[in-house]
């Protein structure tokens, strides 16, 4: 499903130090839960699959604008030195010029960065940017307007 003129911006549950508002973000991809499975045998011999545990959500954010990008630069730098803090972020999907209510909202859970892309500079623009940003969460929660 393609939406026109849409944008997401990405919070957290817990604010990232420095940061007083989203960061918009113009691509996400990895909003996607994937389950394994596990083969069972029944009293009587017979295998079957069930449900077993939920494999580790990967959330690639793209081309990201912020008032200021120094929260989430020092959160990948804690992270790398072993301070891991998960967090739940909460990316909302807007369509059109109006910002007044999300279309969808995902809950990444207990997520941490892995990758953090800075991005190609141009003289010609001012904005504070993030060209891409790479998580893993642990769960995924989805709702829609």
């Amino acid at each position: 499903m393609a939406l026109l003129s849409s944008n997401y911006t990405v919070d957290f549950v817990e604010a990232l130090e420095g940061e007083s508002a989203p960061i918009t973000f113009k691509k996400v991809y990895g909003l996607n839960v994937r389950m394994k499975t596990v083969w069972t045998k029944d009293k009587n011999g017979n295998l079957g699959n069930i449900p077993g545990d939920i494999d580790p959500v990967t959330v690639t954010l793209e081309r990201g604008t912020g008032e200021s990008l120094s929260g989430l630069y020092a959160w990948m730098k804690a992270v790398r030195n072993g301070d891991v803090k998960k967090r739940t972020m909460i990316i909302n999907l807007f369509s059109g010029p109006k910002r007044d209510k999300p279309v969808v909202t995902w809950k990444a859970l207990r997520a941490f960065p892995t990758a953090l892309h800075a991005p190609e500079w141009d003289s010609e623009e001012n904005a504070i940017a993030v060209e891409k940003i790479e998580l893993i969460a642990e769960d995924l929660e989805v709702e829609f307007a």
